[in-house]
């Protein structure tokens, strides 16, 4: 019989509870979340554990049968930016290593996610005599060559720390694999692609469809779905709608952003489409659950992706599983997750004329969308959460047999 293990998924910043699209909440989420459950229904122990924002928060049972669960630790205050947290991975970790002792039923892997958690589960593998195997979702160097200065430094020397000690990293696409070896130095052999999966159940092309902007007279619809803030570019979509009102089309697309702000607190897309006079075009709503995400983007012509970079891009194929095509950048894993004049299109620049040149391409070319959307199915379909588990158990296993690099 195949042994079962207690996978440790360590999201120290943000909880897999949390709802995508708010705070610091976001693909990130939906990854630790999804591949989670999908190592749960193969028998396998999850310990996720996450830093407690607020008093109530307990542990969560999530599957009572492997004994599977949401542990929130109270380490440092409640109410603390993301920024602060550096100095407190050597408490988190500490207290981590009692749970998992406390919890764990069979032999431990420790899975971190973003550096943060990096940091603390090379401490806590010391205690636990376990390796670890890391996956970054975002790279501070690799931001900073996108938005000069937009990350510190420090960051950048611990995930080339980080790199230098896990048993293994994986990375989502091939893309961000190079990008790895070349900002961290990594060896190659110690970076696995594993890309992520969908869920196929929620995120399909059969089911209710709702729009939940402005209806359009005659203009597309499009939407983005992400956390409001100038890296995940919604303010590109504003300035490529008030480019295309310049052009002087009779009709435009409505654009309906769902998702809340995150980070500065001044960046308000909503005020943008005012002053652009475009605000007729757009409407905005709080983040919602998969399943009406799912109404909305089988609602919408076209899913937009105007991010600076992306480590896969979930957004992306799950507006694709959903039937719908995909506007994105070319940066990142978007490039794989997207199959450029296939399911969608990928876009050199995030110049709002740019833009505007594209979604008047979907104004005046919706068969071709149309197409995009339905070779998009098939495209996503080779994504799943399932064969995702499955590989990164063979990982898992890998790393156990051997000698951790965290001593």
């Amino acid at each position: 019989m195949t042994e079962q293990l207690t996978i440790v998924m360590v999201a120290m910043h943000t909880s897999p509870l949390a709802q995508p699209g708010q705070g610091d909440a976001g693909g990130l989420n939906v990854y630790v979340s999804n591949l989670s459950q999908a190592l749960i229904s193969q028998g396998h122990q999850v310990l996720a554990f996450t830093r407690k924002t607020s008093g109530p928060e307990i542990p969560v049972v999530i599957d009572a049968a492997t004994g599977s669960q949401v542990i929130p630790l109270a380490a440092g205050g409640y109410k603390l930016p993301k920024e602060a947290l550096s100095s407190l991975t050597t408490q988190f970790a500490q207290m981590m290593v009692k749970e998992v002792k406390n919890r764990a039923k069979h032999r431990v892997v420790l899975h971190s996610h973003y550096w943060l958690s990096g940091l603390a589960a090379i401490e806590a593998a010391q205690g636990l005599q376990a390796p670890v195997i890391h996956t970054m979702h975002t790279l501070g160097a690799a931001k900073n060559s996108s938005a000069p200065g937009s990350e510190p430094a420090y960051r950048v020397e611990r995930e080339n720390y980080i790199a230098a000690k896990v048993s293994v990293l994986t990375a989502n696409t091939a893309a961000e694999r190079q990008e790895l070896i070349q900002h961290t130095g990594v060896a190659p052999h110690r970076v696995v692609v594993v890309p992520p999966g969908v869920d196929h159940h929620i995120f399909t092309s059969h089911g209710p469809t709702v729009w939940p902007g402005r209806q359009a007279q005659m203009g597309p619809r499009v939407l983005f779905a992400g956390r409001m803030q100038p890296f995940k570019g919604p303010h590109v979509l504003v300035e490529a709608l008030a480019d295309l009102r310049r052009r002087g089309h009779a009709s435009l697309p409505t654009v309906h952003f769902t998702g809340a702000v995150s980070g500065q607190k001044d960046y308000n897309v909503h005020a943008q489409a005012y002053l652009l006079g475009v605000a007729r075009y757009c409407s905005f709503s709080r983040p919602v659950s998969p399943t009406v995400l799912a109404s909305y983007m089988r609602a919408a012509d076209v899913v937009a992706v105007p991010s600076v970079s992306e480590s896969f891009g979930l957004v992306a194929i799950e507006a694709q599983a959903c039937g719908t095509a995909v506007l994105a950048h070319r940066a990142g894993g978007l490039t794989t997750a997207v199959a450029d004049q296939r399911t969608g299109e990928l876009l050199n620049s995030l110049a709002p004329e740019a833009w505007a040149d594209a979604l008047e391409s979907v104004m005046l070319q919706p068969a071709t969308w149309r197409t995009y959307g339905d070779a998009a199915v098939h495209h996503a379909a080779t994504f799943s959460w399932t064969g995702m588990a499955q590989n990164m158990l063979q990982l898992y296993r890998t790393a156990a047999r051997g000698r951790t690099r965290c001593d």
